[in-house]
C-alpha cells in the first residue's frame, strides 16, 4: 500500500459521485484503517472536497513544508487540488513527526499470584541454584521517546494495602523485571507472596505493549514447575 494508491482512491470515490464529505472519511478510513496505523496514522478527515486532514501519532518535531501541504503539531493538511497532490511529499511530511509507539497508555493483568517458597527453595535462592515461583512484566517501548512507567499492585485482601513503583523505559527498547525482585523503601520485597493481586501498568509519556509472565513450583524439592505467559489487557 501506498499514498498513490490512497489519492487515487479518493478520486475515484468522487468519480463514482461519492461527495459527501462524512462519507468519504468513512470509507477512507474503513479502507486503509490497519496501513494508516503501520505509517504512525490514526485517523484521517475530509476537511472539504480537496482538503484532507491527517492525525498524527506523534509530535512534530521539524518543520519541512511541501506545496500543498500545511504541518502542524499533531496533523496534517493536503490540499488535493489537481497537480498538487504528491504521494512522496506526504511520505516525507510524516518524517517531520515522531512517534508516539505502539500499543496502549494503560495495560492491566487482572491475575497475579506468586507462591510463597519453600525453606529449601528459599535456601538454594540465596546460593544462587534454581529457578522458583515468580511472576515477570516485560515491556516494550516501540516509540521515538522515552516513557516513565507507575506499576500498581491491586490486593483482593482488602486488609492489605496496595502498593506501587516507578520505573523508566527508553526509547526503542525492552525492560523486563522480576517482580520478586522488587524492593520497597526499607529493602523488603515489594510484593507479598500467597496473596491474589492484579497488576496496572500506565506509561506517561508513550504507548508501549505489556506482557505478564508466571512460573510456579511445586511438590518435593520442587520436581513440578509451570509456566505461563499472558498479554495484558488495554482498554484503549
Amino acid at each position: 500500500m501506498t499514498f498513490d494508491v490512497l489519492l487515487a482512491t479518493i478520486r475515484e470515490y468522487k468519480q463514482a459521485g461519492i461527495t459527501n464529505l462524512e462519507t468519504l472519511t468513512t470509507l477512507l478510513n474503513d479502507t486503509f484503517g490497519d496501513w494508516l496505523k503501520t505509517q504512525n496514522i490514526s485517523h484521517l478527515e475530509m476537511v472539504d472536497e480537496n482538503k484532507l486532514c491527517i492525525n498524527v501519532t506523534g509530535q512534530q518535531k521539524e518543520h519541512n513544508p511541501s506545496k500543498g501541504i500545511q504541518l502542524f503539531s499533531r496533523f496534517l493538511v493536503i490540499s488535493l487540488d489537481e497537480g498538487t497532490a504528491n504521494p512522496e511529499a506526504i511520505t516525507n511530511a510524516l518524517n517531520s513527526y515522531s512517534s508516539d509507539g505502539d500499543g496502549a497508555y494503560v495495560w492491566i493483568i487482572p491475575d497475579g499470584y506468586m507462591a510463597g517458597l519453600t525453606d529449601a527453595e528459599q535456601e538454594w535462592e540465596q546460593h544462587g541454584g534454581g529457578y522458583f515461583s515468580h511472576e515477570s512484566i516485560c515491556i516494550s517501548n516501540t516509540a521515538d521517546i522515552d516513557t516513565s512507567c507507575l506499576l500498581e499492585v491491586l490486593y483482593e485482601d482488602t486488609e492489605m494495602e496496595n502498593v506501587s513503583c516507578e520505573f523508566d523505559v527508553p526509547a526503542h527498547r525492552s525492560v523486563h523485571y522480576r517482580l520478586d525482585k522488587l524492593k520497597n523503601t526499607n529493602g523488603d520485597p515489594l510484593i507479598a507472596k500467597d496473596a491474589p493481586v492484579s497488576y496496572k501498568i500506565t506509561s506517561r509519556d508513550a504507548r508501549i505493549v505489556v506482557q505478564g509472565s508466571r512460573i510456579l513450583t511445586s511438590g518435593d524439592n520442587s520436581i513440578f514447575a509451570s509456566f505461563g505467559t499472558v498479554m495484558a489487557w488495554s482498554p484503549q
